[in-house]
């Protein structure tokens, strides 16, 4: 629909269901949301949120889990949450059939900033972020004390056994290929925890999903992923390398330590965290997103082709593969010598020019002159466009030599790509220390293709990679 009837079908939903005659003003779509709309305005002298299914979605496609509820779940989720203490902004309506505005609800809008490349950054935030480690642990710990029996009962719970099983049914489903993704599927497979009583968990407590002021925390949001499980699987989401946003060594959402936050849950709850249920947690959280990437590239081939992010997205599977030789190392067989690290050079050109260097122009091109120009989303998207260009021309430029090197490591070690992905799924006896350099230098030719600015690959190449100079 167009811009002006969104509006008045807004503006009498909200007429409806918040009285008052508004005016319904500064209505604005947020930046990001491959996943989900969110549309921030003005109704009288009240700012609120709308959270909405895009047009051409359903439930299950905007859904990056098979377990995710549905917008009206959630709504029900954050009415118990702020009736038991969470920092949720409240849900003042609901959007109904009949408002012809598709699935959704209004909610409250709290003060704050999310963004986290803004709260890393910003030295006026540093107060609030010495403050985050306790107030993560508190909300953490007030979430996971909600009696189920309190809980509506479209929240789901699977055990982790079947967490697993489904996950890699659909990585398998989406045409994962990766052999270092098998290997860690099986990792987890053998590290899997007895299960325990579950309890509600946020699902997606993060960086980027929490608002922050400089005194502090100020409200815990997008509640989508929301389910029964394991407590110790929130405490370890928001520690994956993803989560970071560039700050690799600070584990904890890029500005603390697990330790910095985890004492605060313990004295709160008087639940032990235990190490290794936390280590598997982490690494299947790391794998986890990793599979998500792969179902937004599905999402846009299915037909929500509205722009590249979707796609985008989907080429992050490679960071993924450098986190979990990263985060697996210590059960992967020694490598005694150091890798060389892969090139990057480029042939000089002359003549005509080669596709990988128009598509590095129109990306350069986009970055410095349209997106420096433009504001909001439209921002947003010409750096995510100039974003898919760059990936097109590092993989016209560098992919035939990576993926010939890759061939020729394969007939060394006496294995196809399949038959290398399915033996080590099968049995971690077949990651041999030949194997685990094939896999470092297959991760890092990934990633420096997809993502070379990547925080993670100056860690791995600090691991595994002699350094000139």
């Amino acid at each position: 629909m167009d811009d002006t009837l969104f509006a008045a079908r807004l503006e009498t939903l909200c007429r409806e269901a918040l009285g008052g005659d508004g005016p319904l003003r500064d209505l604005k779509r947020l930046s990001g949301g491959a996943s989900m709309q969110s549309w921030r305005f003005i109704w009288g002298d009240t700012p609120l949120i709308l959270r909405r299914m895009p047009e051409g979605l359903r439930g299950d496609d905007a859904a990056i889990d098979s377990g995710a509820l549905s917008l009206d779940g959630q709504a029900d989720v954050i009415d118990t949450a702020v009736r038991h203490g969470v920092m949720a902004p409240a849900v003042r309506a609901r959007l109904a059939p009949e408002h012809g505005l598709g699935e959704g609800f209004i909610m409250a809008c709290a003060p704050g900033e999310a963004l986290p490349q803004v709260l890393l950054r910003d030295p006026a935030f540093a107060p609030a972020l010495e403050r985050l480690p306790r107030q993560w642990a508190e909300q953490l710990a007030a979430i996971h004390a909600i009696p189920p029996s309190q809980l509506p009962s479209s929240l789901s719970y699977r055990a982790p056994a079947d967490m697993l099983a489904d996950l890699e049914a659909r990585w398998r489903d989406l045409g994962g290929v990766s052999p270092i993704y098998a290997l860690a599927f099986g990792w987890l497979e053998r590290a899997l925890p007895q299960p325990v009583e579950p309890r509600l968990c946020h699902g997606d407590f993060r960086m980027g999903n929490l608002l922050v002021m400089p005194e502090g925390l100020s409200a815990v949001l997008d509640w989508e992923l929301a389910h029964l499980g394991d407590p110790v699987q929130d405490l370890a989401f928001g520690c994956i390398p993803s989560w970071r946003f560039g700050r690799y060594d600070k584990p904890l959402g890029g500005f603390a330590r697990p330790e910095d936050m985890l004492p605060y849950y313990e004295a709160i709850t008087g639940a032990p965290v235990d190490p290794a249920r936390f280590r598997f947690w982490l690494v299947y959280s790391c794998l986890w997103w990793g599979v998500c990437c792969l179902v937004m590239a599905d999402i846009w081939r299915r037909g929500d082709q509205s722009g590249p992010e979707r796609l985008v997205i989907g080429r992050r599977v490679s960071e993924v593969e450098i986190d979990l030789m990263l985060l697996l190392a210590d059960d992967l067989a020694d490598i005694p010598a150091r890798m060389d690290w892969p090139r990057t050079d480029r042939t000089p050109e002359n003549g005509v020019p080669s596709g990988a260097a128009l598509a590095d122009a129109v990306a350069l091109w986009l970055d410095a002159g349209i997106a420096a120009q433009a504001n909001g989303h439209q921002r947003f998207e010409a750096r995510v466009a100039a974003n898919a260009l760059g990936m097109a021309a590092r993989d016209a430029a560098l992919g035939p030599g990576f993926r010939a090197s890759q061939a020729r490591r394969l007939d060394i070690l006496g294995f196809d790509a399949t038959g290398l992905t399915t033996a080590l799924r099968q049995d971690p006896a077949h990651a041999t220390p030949a194997v685990h350099h094939h896999l470092r230098l297959l991760a890092a030719e990934n990633c420096l293709i997809d993502q070379p600015r990547y925080a993670g690959l100056p860690i791995a190449r600090a691991a595994w990679a002699e350094i000139a100079g």
